[in-house]
């Protein structure tokens, strides 16, 4: 009887690392949520292959959390202190250009991934031409940094 209730324990205990490391994909905060040292999840997965496909699986699973925060980063931004002498004189709103663009890649290849085209066919295929959208967008993106860097900090 003591034998089934530690491996209920056991089963519970995995179960609930499992369903973290699903969300968060950080194998040392699921091991955390669960109460348990990581090493005993990495000695389990290597002792027991249905956990061991647990694991993969769950770290196979969307990370939603993840992507909010790359879209949160590039479209609504971090605010960031501005000091002069020392001091917080203002803050600034800084987006994440690039992980806009990576965001951008991600969901539409055909449209801003310039290492892919679609062919006729439908299949992908690479190409050394850089559009020219991508220039613009980068250039686009100096000036707003650059204007925002030679700003005085009460119109900020």
């Amino acid at each position: 009887m003591q034998q089934m209730r530690r491996l209920s324990e056991k089963l519970k205990t995995q179960a609930v690392f499992l369903e973290a490391l699903a969300k968060s994909g950080s194998v040392c905060a699921a091991a955390s949520n669960a109460g348990v040292n990581r090493r005993t999840f990495y000695r389990w997965r290597e002792e027991e292959p249905v956990f061991a496909e647990g694991w993969k699986k769950a770290q196979a699973m969307p990370k939603d959390d993840l992507e909010h925060e790359a879209i949160r980063r590039a479209v609504n931004g971090v605010e960031k202190p501005v000091y002069r002498g020392g001091e917080i004189v203002g803050h600034v709103t800084d987006y994440s250009d690039s992980m806009l663009m990576f965001l951008l890649k991600a969901h539409y290849p055909e449209k801003y991934d310039p290492k892919f085209i679609t062919s006729s066919q439908g299949k992908h295929k690479e190409t050394s031409t850089t559009p020219q959208f991508e220039i613009e967008g980068a250039r686009d993106a100096l000036k707003r940094k650059f204007a925002e860097i030679t700003q005085p900090a009460k119109e900020r």
